[in-house]
């Protein structure tokens, strides 16, 4: 007799028209999201540290629940530090005033929460724009406009870091360093990587540190060497951290606009990509599919960007914040998808907390994607994995982790996989259960929605260059009450449920057919002093002979009586129950 699961889908309703099925999610991909705190847009909310400690973790658990695995984290906005830094002031954002130490660390404890939800966290910096339109207190360390008025110029209201001053590079240089060397991030994330047009009045230092080269020319040389300096030196001390930009999302006159960000504000990312010296970018594809108003067209952009990257990585900038962008995101994470981007960003976090935004999108977790020209080694499998159900349909999973000493093939993750039968899918993203943080060595793992009575786990590695290690052995757990639930059903038409001895909601329902037919499944809920309503219709369908088991998990149960109801053909079964 075969058994066969029938999940119980609920169709997303849109006026009157349901959500097509998304197309299969790939196994490995970045799913970003720019966490902002200038001016609080995102975080924080408030200068009190419990509300502040307690909206990260909220953030984090959300995020994890969604099934993103990546936070670029705004930690230097306007020349500030929402981290410990050596060289510029606490963020006044935190405080209510600038370079007053609020007596934590957002930064460490950003990380702390996020690696042990397995969540990357990467620093994302600001970089020449330092300064808004208004004047700065005093604060220790004095805010960069203050200590260094000579190396800050207005362009249109806001204040700039001038990238022709050597200082200012070796000042932002150290910056940078200073993060990588205390601080276990996971990536550097470069924003505001540009001049901000042609008329930075820069006139000075040009004529000081210039001399004999085009104007244009030495801009962009100015660029090229922070860029290249930066990456060479963060790698040197750190080889596996990741170094990325966020670049403006028109990339050069072939697009078919007028404003190519290398011409216009000497961010040539092209070159930077070629030469090696970032490992990934996100560019801001900040536009609707098609472009609209004359604005560029995201589905020309993503794949355009994909192919100046050559082997790095390109997650599409997904704008988020736009209502028309907003309401197309499934469709441009399809064209991400499909251009080859090694994931999406969007921005910003207030813009993505909608459950629903991504239209089914990220239904399974997703590995981070290597990047083997950091590193290819791999880590060894986990050891002794051993599966117990420790109650109904929850599993207790353990293994021993593998000594090694080496960064290249220490854990940084764990993946859990199960599936129905031995012949485990590792390459099928429905075959991750959870993607678990490396310190750990066991887990729980509840079964939902039950597909079979016997279910097979494996466990692999990952290390810090997102590198998947070989599975560990393959070990099985049987759901008792399952086959206690199956032994009660017979060759003839039949309907068994799940219920709770205490009166507790059932978790599942069973049904035979002794025969090939139509076969429809209700669960009808009578209120008090009313008639049986149909609440769900479980199946709807023509199926074979053999016993099905539909899970329960969606269903919402509330003190009543409730009736399963199986019509096959012109018989009807029905099995009534009451939960107080």
């Amino acid at each position: 007799m075969s058994i066969r699961l029938l999940l119980f889908i609920s169709l997303l309703l849109i006026g009157s028209e349901a959500v097509a099925q998304p197309p299969p999610a790939p196994k490995r991909e970045v799913r970003a999201v720019w966490l902002t705190t200038a001016s609080g847009l995102d975080w924080p909310r408030s200068t009190d540290r419990a509300e502040q400690q307690a909206s990260l973790r909220e953030i984090v658990r959300r995020l994890q629940s969604y099934n993103f695995n990546t936070i670029f984290f705004q930690i230097r906005a306007r020349g500030d530090a929402y981290y410990r830094s050596a060289y510029e002031p606490w963020a006044e954002n935190l405080t209510g005033t600038l370079g007053k130490d609020p007596g934590w660390d957002p930064l460490a404890f950003l990380i702390s929460e996020a690696h042990g939800a397995g969540i990357e966290v990467h620093g994302w910096v600001n970089v020449y724009k330092v300064k808004g339109n208004g004047p700065l207190p005093l604060s220790t360390p004095p805010h960069v406009a203050r200590a260094h008025p000579g190396w800050i110029f207005s362009y249109q209201g806001e204040g700039w870091l001038d990238p022709g001053i050597p200082e200012v590079g070796k000042y932002l240089l150290n910056v940078v360093m200073d993060i990588a060397r205390k601080y276990d991030v996971d990536g550097i994330n470069f924003d505001y990587l540009r001049y901000p047009g042609r008329n930075f009045p820069d006139g000075d230092s040009f004529k000081k540190y210039g001399p004999g080269l085009p104007r244009d020319r030495w801009r962009k040389s100015n660029l090229d060497r922070f860029v290249a300096e930066c990456y060479d030196r963060l790698t040197a001390i750190r080889p596996l951290l990741k170094v990325g930009s966020s670049p403006l999302g028109i990339f050069g006159s072939d697009t078919g606009f007028v404003s190519p960000a290398a011409g216009e504000y000497y961010q040539d990312t092209r070159t930077w990509l070629k030469t090696g010296k970032l490992d990934y970018v996100a560019p801001q594809l900040y536009w609707t599919i098609g472009g609209s108003r004359g604005n560029p067209d995201f589905a020309t952009l993503a794949p355009g960007w994909q192919g100046l990257a050559g082997k790095r990585h390109v997650y599409a900038g997904i704008g988020a914040y736009k209502d028309d962008v907003a309401r197309e995101v499934p469709r441009q994470i399809d064209i991400s998808r499909k251009a080859g981007n090694a994931g999406q960003s969007y921005f910003r976090y207030e813009s993505i907390r909608s459950a629903g935004l991504t239209g089914g999108r990220y239904e399974r977790p997703a590995l981070l994607p290597p990047m083997p020209w950091k590193d290819a080694t791999s880590p060894p499998p986990p050891l002794h994995l051993a599966v117990t159900e420790i109650t109904t349909n929850v599993f207790d999973i353990q293994w021993v982790s593998p000594q090694t000493a080496s960064e290249r093939t220490r854990a940084l993750h764990y993946v859990l996989y199960r599936w129905t039968s031995p012949q485990i899918p590792f390459d099928d993203p429905r075959s991750i259960s959870q993607v678990l943080p490396g310190m750990a060595a066991s887990c729980t793992d509840t079964v939902k929605v039950p597909a079979g009575a016997t279910y097979y786990f494996a466990v692999s590695a990952v290390n810090a260059a997102n590198s998947e290690g070989p599975p560990s052995q393959i070990s099985s757990g049987t759901m008792q009450e399952f086959l206690s639930l199956r032994g009660k059903l017979t060759e003839m038409t039949g309907l068994s449920a799940a219920l709770s001895p205490r009166g507790g909601a059932p978790r599942m329902v069973a049904y035979s057919l002794a025969r090939r037919s139509p076969v429809t499944l209700d669960l009808l809920a009578k209120p008090r002093g009313s008639i049986d309503t149909i609440l769900t219709t479980l199946v709807s369908d023509t199926q074979e002979t053999g016993v099905y088991v539909v899970g329960l998990s969606n269903v919402q149960f509330a003190p009543g009586r409730y009736t399963f109801r199986l019509r096959t053909g012109d018989s009807v079964v029905e099995q009534p129950f009451d939960l107080p």
